[in-house]
């Protein structure tokens, strides 16, 4: 009986008729359970960040990550099921951690909604290049995720995302969109255009760095209906 009530005041700390000293309690030993695990985890996605950067691939083994986290074979299991779910969160760190804080300060120099989004365009282009092996690992990664786990990529992507969706809808309150586009399908369309500019020039593709951003930007926005003044089709300040 008493094991039961345990499992529930875990379960719903918010029931009243447990004390509210005792749901102080719950609350601190959760609160310090989920920091342990979250320095537990990110140990195991430093480590393999690590090996990824020093060798340019992902042939590496979970006992090397395991190995190189100081941690337990035990406890990698504990937190990730497999060699693939790690990378995944890898990756989803590498948007979170790296991408999108570089893409703010970008953006945040400009004040115009309009240059604002071309802050964002050019400077995802900006970032890439052939000359890096974890960024061609990564992004490698990216495509096979795309086929083979979409909803795990959607949500390592989704900070950023989520980022071009505010731009492009504060340069709707002052300027319309092309009249069959909503705000989500225009940031959509961008994204997966710019995407796609960023992963050829990554991958090598022929002809990629070819394309400057400023020509990228300058295709999005037409696409998206915006007419470009001299100083959104200039050099960026």
């Amino acid at each position: 009986m008493g094991a039961r009530r345990a499992v529930k005041a875990v379960l719903d700390i918010n029931d009243e008729s447990i004390p509210a000293w005792q749901r102080r309690s719950i609350r601190r030993s959760l609160q310090s359970a989920h920091a342990r695990a979250h320095a537990r985890s990110n140990r195991f996605v430093i480590a393999a960040t690590q090996l990824l950067q020093e060798r340019g691939n992902t042939d590496f083994t979970v006992q090397e990550v395991v190995e190189r986290s100081r941690m337990s074979i035990r406890t990698f299991y504990a937190y990730f099921a497999s060699k693939e779910d790690l990378l995944v969160a890898v990756y989803e760190t590498a948007i979170a951690r790296e991408a999108v804080p570089r893409l703010k300060k970008s953006i945040e120099k400009q004040r115009d909604p309009l240059l604002r989004l071309r802050a964002y365009i050019e400077t995802v282009i900006e970032l890439t290049g052939p000359t890096d092996p974890a960024a061609w690992t990564l992004t490698s990664f990216q495509n096979r995720l795309a086929e083979s786990r979409p909803a795990d990529l959607a949500r390592a992507m989704k900070p950023q995302f989520d980022l071009l969706v505010e731009l492009i809808k504060d340069i709707a309150r002052t300027r319309p969109l092309r009249r069959d586009l909503t705000v989500e399908t225009a940031a959509r369309l961008t994204h997966y255009t710019v995407l796609a500019a960023a992963n050829a020039r990554v991958l090598g593709s022929e002809g990629a760095l070819d394309v400057p951003a400023r020509a990228i930007w300058e295709y999005c926005a037409s696409g998206l209906g915006f007419a470009l003044g001299s100083s959104a089709s200039g050099s960026r300040k």
